[in-house]
Order: structure tokens, then C-alpha cells, then sequence
């Protein structure tokens, strides 16, 4: 195939070889950049448009657990009865949040996870729960690109 290209190039005229040359090397640049150039170049602005995203979202979560921070330390308005995961699990369940795991760990303690749920109804639970008697120990967030949060939580009974 190449020796019949090579053939027919080689019994063109000048002039011809020449346009063809001509037409070959646009070919190539208009391949080149419609073909690569921009392609790449609107990927980079997509995966850009997804960092500021995500960044956005990050900072929105970062200042909902600095508000959280900042709540007073003290006494529970009211403590609730029974054990913390009783208390933690019949008030997901009321929040509408589906546990994954609720483990307890010792008398006062509980550990959970929240496969799915959108930041700002979780802090607002977490509070809710503060008000309650059952106060945020450690708390890990995982945010998706849809927007919700994995949830990771240890929760222990306040004063303890």
C-alpha cells in the first residue's frame, strides 16, 4: 500500500507534489487541533470546574464543623434515657438517616457510619444529638461528587 502511495506521489509534477504537500500538511494541522488541542484543552477546564467544585464544598463543610467548634461546652440541655446507641439509633431513625453500623463501644460510647447523607441535615443531627446529652467525640466527613458525605462518628454521652 505504501509503495502504491509512494509510486503515484513519485509521477505527480512538481506543482502537483507540491499542492498535495500543501494539502497533506493541513490536513494534519486541522487533525492536530480539532482532533487533540481542543479536546485536551476542554478536558483541563472540566477537571478544573470539578476542583473549584469540590473545593467550594469542602470549605462549605469545613465551616459547618467550625460552627460546631464553636458551640459552648457544658451540660446537656437534657439527658436522654437508655444507652447511647439506643439514643443515637432511635434518633437517626427519626432524622430519617439510615446507620450503617452502630457499634458500641463501652457503656458511654458509640461508633457509626453513615454511608450516604447531605452535610448540612447531618451537622444539624450531630447538634440536635448535643442537645440530647450525646456530644461528637471524633467525626470523619467523606464528601462525594454528587455532594453527600460518608459519615464516620464516635459519639459519647456528654460529661463522660
Amino acid at each position: 500500500m505504501i509503495a502504491r502511495v509512494r509510486a503515484w506521489y513519485a509521477a505527480l509534477t512538481a506543482r502537483e507534489r507540491t499542492l498535495v504537500t500543501i494539502a497533506g500538511a493541513l490536513a494534519g494541522l486541522i487533525v492536530l487541533i480539532y482532533g487533540i488541542v481542543l479536546p485536551v484543552g476542554r478536558a483541563f477546564d472540566a477537571t478544573d470546574a470539578r476542583h473549584v467544585a469540590s473545593v467550594q464544598r469542602t470549605e462549605r463543610l469545613m465551616a459547618a464543623l467550625r460552627l460546631l467548634d464553636e458551640r459552648p461546652a457544658g451540660p446537656a440541655s437534657r439527658a436522654a434515657a437508655g444507652s447511647v446507641e439506643q439514643v443515637v439509633a432511635a434518633s437517626a431513625e427519626q432524622a430519617g438517616f439510615v446507620l450503617q453500623s452502630n457499634q458500641p463501644r463501652g457503656g458511654d460510647m458509640t461508633a457509626i457510619v453513615i454511608a450516604s447523607a447531605r452535610p448540612g441535615p447531618v451537622l444539624a443531627w450531630l447538634d440536635a444529638l448535643a442537645g440530647m446529652g450525646v456530644i461528637v467525640d471524633t467525626l470523619t466527613m467523606t464528601p462525594a461528587p454528587d455532594g453527600s458525605v460518608a459519615v464516620n462518628a464516635t459519639l459519647r454521652r456528654s460529661g463522660t
